[in-house]
């Protein structure tokens, strides 16, 4: 059936339809309240945007759910395209790397955790945050201030042992030696919550009606550490700007729209005052209205946050304005609204939002800026053909001939793009020799990159989930002359010599030595090209020795079962299998080790012992 053929057929009731390319990749998704007069109207060229007439020139199948009602087709939408990340939705860009804070409410003593992963494991989270130079130091302060515990090993009391440092320090209360109730930890728990839902003057007056109850019993011990608490959470709360004691719990939300990206500005209020200030671009909103913009942003937005305010304010008016409230307020659990205010306190907010927005676009643009003329100088000085865009660095870790990794690091725009890092275990090599090191890891990056170059030609792979395309500009290796000849021999052999530039970088003396000259290029120790050459380097370096000490410690902790009497090779590979790690292992019962294949109760009770006096030490 052809393609333009499908919207006769399809139900007039609501859903999402799937259009889909040449190659069956999903390049956009989008909701309808009509199936069939939606997708009727892509095939309506003269109604069509210039992106959705770009889009409509590689669609060639087209797929679709039906939902129950609309609501439900927009929540189906956000997952589709959080999912497949179509090359024509609009899309919240790094939506996924936002970090968000975590109490980790499962635990009898829970923790608070910086994670970039909402799991559906019982924990509380906050966010997404932005800023996390601004985050890493609130998160320093609360930590002393409510001193949750941090320690990562599964919770258990160790009877005698001695507590941690962080007992000394006063970061933590020590649950693990008895010294406070689940009730007073949980407290401190609620304290913390309080805080982070931005009900932070609740909490200061409460702090400050027991600081005066224990001053006036005589209790000053009592009394100076709730001052001191009342001090510490009062420090955070004074960088937080107030706007209008009689204003409700909402977000403003303000945008400057680019050519290709749109700039957004949200600022979280909080009973009167800015609570936090949040920034995010969204891609592929050339073409489009406010309204639509928008739209986008709020169902992306909301689908990711932990909170969702009463009201949201934005600098016009949305579309499927209903639904997206509909849906909000199931989010919540109680009304919420979308409000475009024309006149007053809130559209002087949503002003200040734009404002910021604008300063936004103009920082990022001034940064880019700055990017591109120091990639220019780097070609420049390096004597390159084009402006090294992606960098790679390369080094090589081993501990006198054992244990040999070699690291793969990606800068994009003299950025570093962790996604794309990669790392080689060197198993068959023997002895320390990182100049074949080298070579073996070059090698397989590029075997890589013309595998997949193969499969992207024949339909099979997408550049989206290549893992060694595209090729770098620019190859930095870590080392002198003997590097610089390894990595050189393994781009000839793969004739990759003309397509991709190499230079390494010598410590200690910071030389730079390129292909077929015989002395280094000396650069000044401020030279913004060296620093940007030391950048890429360290972080190889840092990326390698990580990776070495990870496979260390791996073989360390597996060593460690070997000591226990009864345990063999065949039962230390059915215990790995079993719980997966030796960290495990030490946290199991007598009874959960029973249930181990082959497993006597003898050599349990042996296991445990081992564990629990190694805990007690």
């Amino acid at each position: 059936m052809r393609l333009e053929d499908r919207p006769v057929n399809l139900p007039d009731q609501p859903g999402v339809y799937i259009f889909k390319n040449k190659n069956g990749e999903v390049i956009y998704v989008g909701k309808a309240v009509s199936l069939q007069n939606r997708v009727r109207s892509y095939f309506q060229n003269n109604s069509l945007d210039t992106k959705s007439q770009a889009m409509m020139g590689h669609a060639r199948d087209l797929d679709y759910i039906v939902t129950g009602t609309e609501v439900e087709a927009l929540i189906l939408e956000n997952s589709l395209i959080k999912q497949y990340k179509p090359r024509y939705n609009v899309s919240l860009k790094d939506d996924k790397q936002y970090p968000y804070l975590k109490i980790t409410l499962s635990e009898e003593y829970p923790r608070l955790l910086l994670t970039r992963k909402i799991e559906k494991d019982g924990s509380r989270y906050f966010g997404p945050y932005t800023n996390v130079k601004s985050l890493r130091e609130t998160l320093k302060v609360l930590k002393k201030v409510l001193p949750l515990r941090s320690c990562k090993e599964k919770f258990r009391v160790r009877g005698k042992e001695r507590p941690c440092l962080n007992y000394h320090l006063k970061y933590c209360l020590a649950p693990c030696q008895g010294e406070v109730s689940p009730e007073q930890y949980g407290g401190l728990v609620k304290d913390l919550t309080l805080f982070l839902e931005g009900r932070q003057e609740k909490l200061l007056r409460r702090l400050e009606r027991e600081m005066h109850g224990a001053a006036a019993e005589l209790n000053f011990e009592k009394a100076a550490a709730l001052r001191d608490k009342h001090q510490g959470l009062s420090g955070l709360v004074s960088r937080q700007k107030v706007v209008s004691p009689k204003l409700k719990d909402l977000d403003v939300i303000g945008y400057s729209q680019a050519e290709q990206e749109t700039f957004m500005q949200v600022f979280l209020i909080r009973q009167g005052k800015i609570v936090g200030k949040e920034q995010f671009t969204l891609t592929n909103t050339q073409g489009l209205k406010a309204r639509e913009i928008l739209t986008a942003f709020i169902k992306q937005y909301y689908n990711s946050s932990t909170a969702v305010p009463a009201e949201i304010l934005t600098p016009a008016v949305v579309s499927e304005k209903e639904v997206l409230e509909s849906w909000l307020s199931q989010r919540r659990g109680a009304k919420a609204a979308i409000l475009c205010p024309q006149r007053g306190l809130k559209k002087e907010l949503i002003d200040m939002a734009d404002q910021n927005a604008i300063l936004f676009m103009e920082e990022k643009a001034q940064k880019e800026k700055n990017i591109i003329s120091l990639l220019k100088e780097v070609k420049q000085i390096l004597g390159l053909l084009e402006i090294p865009f992606r960098i790679e660095g390369f080094d090589v870790s081993n501990l006198q001939g054992s244990k040999i990794v070699a690291s793969m690091v990606v800068f994009e725009g003299g950025i570093p793009l962790r996604s794309a890092y990669r790392r080689f275990k060197m198993e068959e090599q023997q002895g320390p020799d990182d100049y074949l090191a080298l070579n073996s890891a070059l090698t397989r990056r590029l075997k890589g990159a013309l595998r997949e170059q193969q499969e992207v030609s024949e339909g099979h792979l997408t550049l989206d989930s290549a893992k060694f395309l595209p090729l770098p500009e620019l190859i930095l290796i870590d080392g002198g002359k003997g590097q610089l000849k390894a990595a050189l021999e393994a781009l000839q052999e793969l004739e990759f010599e003309s397509q991709i530039n190499l230079v390494s970088l010598a410590k200690k003396e910071e030389h730079l030595f390129l292909p077929g000259e015989k002395s280094p290029l000396v650069l000044p120790s401020n030279s913004s090209v060296l620093k940007l050459m030391q950048q890429v380097r360290d972080e190889a370096h840092r990326f390698a020795l990580s990776y070495h000490r990870l496979l260390r410690d791996k073989d360390a902790m597996n060593s460690v079962l070997t000591r226990i009497k009864g345990v063999g090779e065949k039962r230390q590979k059915n215990l790995l299998m079993h719980f997966g790690s030796v960290k495990k292992i030490s946290q199991a019962s007598v009874d959960e080790l029973c249930l181990v294949p082959g497993m006597d109760s003898k050599t349990a009770q042996e296991i445990y012992s081992y564990f629990n006096a190694f805990f007690n030490r």
